[in-house]
């Protein structure tokens, strides 16, 4: 088997709905896909979100949830988004909800601004901007 590329990455939250509307928000993605499957412990809600504008089959961030059992803790995985301008992201992500982790560093050896924040349900976030140019 060769793999092709990366396809995905998907978070486990508790509440579908407020996590939906910080990542619209905060970081401006768009939901392509709502998927509704199974009942009672088996229930499974999914978003599918990607950044605006990108190609059918790009990749995507999923939101999903098992509404009818307990969600584990967060900090399974950290996301990271390239972003235009660090501190305007910092600033949006913040008034959507999210609390800054690490605050912004330089890295010129890879031409690299970074932060980390955590969503409202303690998810962590990696920001990068690129220094070059």
């Amino acid at each position: 088997m060769t793999t092709k590329g990366f396809s995905l990455a998907k978070i486990q939250v508790q509440d579908i709905d407020a996590a939906e509307r910080f990542y619209v928000e905060a970081l401006g993605l768009e939901v392509t896909g709502r998927v509704t499957n199974g009942e009672g412990e088996q229930l499974m809600l999914e978003r599918i979100l990607t950044v605006p504008g990108s190609p059918r089959g790009a990749t995507s961030f999923i939101l999903i949830s098992y509404p009818n059992t307990p969600c584990p803790a967060p900090g399974e995985a950290t996301m990271g988004f390239m972003v235009e301008t660090l501190e305007a992201a910092i600033e949006k992500a913040t008034a959507a909800g999210a609390s800054v982790d690490v605050p912004p560093v330089d890295m010129p050896e890879y031409s690299l601004r970074l932060a980390f924040l955590r969503d409202p349900q303690g998810h962590r976030i990696e920001l990068l901007q690129s220094t070059k140019g």
